[in-house]
């Protein structure tokens, strides 16, 4: 209990940090844009950092590992804790390793509201711009290089691990320059000319022919075959993954899925799925393989899949991808129990669908109404698409959710035809974006009962404003104390670095 009131306080105090120093600044443009400042400056007051001008001589960082949990705010974080303590017994290595803990404000340079491109440029590049523009001014000039490249040219190797596309926006920050995050075909080639040591995570699809199945590629280069004949031992599962030998391997490819890789409780429950390997676990087959270098490394770890589950209302999967993304913590901190001179950054680059614990008129939340469900909203989705059939249905919830729906959840679920995209209901035809984050009615009918049985609230489909919380560990962690901008993060590890 003393425990739980320690981590109940730090959240208390962290809280309070945030909505006393979140303030909004607002220049709009002759476009009617939004345009905000990229001094971290807000209504003129320059936030505070706590910087020291120098790192100890004696504290020299040789390698430097930055997780983001994508979409992961306090309330996500919270969650998972209470989901911890509640249902496992335990606790997130997060929250009960890390004394240093700063906040960071996440807005781009077009909107209060980031994407994953403009807040991955300003974490890996430290400048601000344009939602959708990865490492690249609207003006098309590159004014900083990427923490990949800095790492690169001062002899270290370097490593990307995702749960997402390896070409995606986050993983895509480490090493791409371009205006638009969705042309991934060109950001897996910009991948294959920046050549990391290590790559792994999902995004197939980008590096295949045309001709093969389930290629999004417009051409018939096969990446493929370029990495392996740069050197890569190129695997595709789980079981080629344990068999990479990391004292014979310099450079490794793995793409695990066509596009993102499965939710964290798909890959624990659906047979199809346990051929991937976890987040810990490849971020361990990847510090093997770093370590090598004698000039240390920099490695960026995402948990991509939070964000995602969070666009779509999905509780258990938010709080399951988490978990696995604490997994990928610990891993990251045992190593660094072996190797000192290595520095631990965790963040967020935002929060995402502006999650509550509580939600109603009740003061009540009851997080242990999640613990059967067994499949994200994304496979159940997908499995109604394939047989709209209601006993199917019925059948399937009582499957993977371990129970029987009420009168008033079944109402809700088959309210509308239930393979119907989201935004052609009468409830959710304000939101045009939403069926890209939601597949059908079922999805959000579904989401919504798992919410309300949970009490758990969702203020957005899309991501918010909310400044989001930096642990650090290890030599020049107190470097990010205090409540600064998301573009100092890279800026304090190239001044540790120097």
């Amino acid at each position: 209990m003393k425990k739980f009131m320690s981590i109940y306080l730090t959240f208390s105090i962290l809280s309070a940090v945030i909505i006393c120093g979140c303030i909004n600044e607002k220049n709009v443009n002759a476009n009617t844009e939004t345009k905000l400042s990229e001094n971290s400056k807000v209504n003129n007051v320059q936030f505070s950092s706590n910087s020291k001008n120098n790192v100890e001589s004696n504290r020299k960082v040789k390698n430097v590992i930055l997780l983001i949990g994508d979409g992961m705010g306090i309330t996500q974080t919270y969650i998972t804790e209470r989901y911890k303590e509640e249902i496992e017994h335990g606790h997130l290595v997060l929250l009960t390793n890390f004394k240093t803990k700063g906040t960071i404000t996440t807005y781009s340079l077009s909107s209060e509201v980031t994407d994953s491109a403009a807040a991955g440029t300003a974490l890996l590049s430290g400048y601000k711009t344009n939602n959708r523009m990865i490492n690249v001014k609207p003006d098309g000039s590159i004014p900083r290089k990427t923490l990949g490249e800095i790492a690169k040219e001062k002899g270290k190797s370097v490593g990307i691990v995702t749960t997402t596309r390896v070409t995606h926006a986050t993983p895509a920050a480490v090493y791409a320059h371009i205006k638009d995050r969705e042309e991934e075909n060109e950001i897996a080639e910009q991948l294959l000319e920046f050549e990391p040591d290590v790559i792994l995570g999902g995004g197939l699809r980008h590096f295949i022919p045309k001709n093969e199945k389930g290629s999004k590629r417009k051409d018939n280069k096969n990446l493929i075959e370029m990495f392996k004949k740069k050197g890569y031992v190129v695997i595709y599962n789980k079981e080629e993954l344990k068999k990479v030998n990391p004292n014979n391997t310099t450079k490794l490819l793995g793409l695990f899925s066509m596009s993102h890789m499965a939710y964290e409780v798909d890959r624990e429950n659906i047979d199809k799925y346990k051929n991937q390997p976890s987040l810990a676990e490849m971020t361990e087959k990847a510090l093997e393989i770093l370590n090598k270098n004698p000039n240390g490394f920099f490695l960026m770890v995402e948990g991509g899949r939070i964000d995602h589950a969070c666009h779509a209302h999905d509780a258990k999967s938010t709080i399951m991808d988490t978990i696995a993304f604490d997994n990928a913590i610990k891993v990251a901190l045992d190593f660094q129990k072996r190797h000192p001179d290595t520095l631990i950054i965790v963040t967020a680059d935002h929060e995402t669908g502006g999650m509550s614990v509580g939600s109603g008129t009740e003061y009540y939340a009851n997080i242990s109404a999640l613990k059967n469900i067994d499949a994200s909203m994304e496979f159940m989705s997908k499995e109604v698409m394939k047989n709209p059939d209601r006993d199917y249905i019925t059948n399937l919830i009582k499957k993977y959710w371990h129970t029987d729906l009420n009168e008033d959840e079944k109402n809700l679920l088959f309210k509308y035809p239930i393979t119907s995209k989201i935004n052609d209901s009468n409830i959710l035809n304000n939101y045009p974006k939403v069926n890209h984050y939601v597949y059908c009615w079922a999805g959000f009918a579904l989401s919504e009962i798992e919410s309300k049985r949970a009490k758990i609230g969702w203020t957005s489909f899309a991501h918010t404003a909310v400044p989001v919380l930096v642990y650090a560990k290890g030599p020049g962690e107190e470097l990010f104390e205090g409540f600064y901008d998301n573009t100092d993060v890279p800026q304090k590890i190239e001044e540790i670095w120097n």
